[in-house]
């Protein structure tokens, strides 16, 4: 909290460079120096700088090769677990499948399992059984053969 008197304090800085260019002329003059105060000479520096960037090459290209290598290795895993779990989802559908069949033909009534016929003859056929079923339970006489209406 604020006493009254208090004010804010601006800080003002000047423009200017970063102190990241100071770094890199700092870097550069170094490298200068270096190479006017180095104790080998133009041709023997450059040799070394040579050999080093060959040095440098050799040990990138290793490291391709092997990273290429734990690629494939990589890649040949991937692929044999999705054939896995394809060659799984294959046989587990087709189980399915069959256990499926196997219930419906556990579960299928002996209409279902009787020739199709058109539903208005089996229809009639059920009702002309329950009818003479229940005259057959009062005693009454059953009529006699008729004709079927088309």
């Amino acid at each position: 909290m604020r006493a009254r008197g208090d004010r804010d304090v601006i800080i003002l800085e000047p423009e200017g460079s970063s102190p990241v260019g100071w770094f890199v002329l700092g870097a550069a003059l170094g490298a200068g120096l270096a190479l006017l105060l180095a104790p080998a000479s133009g041709e023997e520096t450059r040799r070394k700088l040579g050999r080093q960037a060959k040095r440098l090459k050799e040990t990138a290209e290793d490291t391709l090769d092997d990273l290429k290598e734990q690629f494939d290795s990589f890649r040949e895993t991937v692929d044999d677990t999705v054939e896995d779990v394809k060659s799984d989802v294959v046989h587990a559908s087709r189980a399915v499948a069959d256990t499926v069949a196997d219930e419906a033909e556990d579960e299928a009534t002996p209409i279902a399992k009787r020739p199709r016929r058109s539903a208005a003859v089996s229809a009639r056929e059920e009702l002309e059984r329950r009818l003479a079923e229940a005259r057959a339970r009062r005693g009454e006489p059953l009529p006699e053969e008729e004709e079927p209406v088309a």
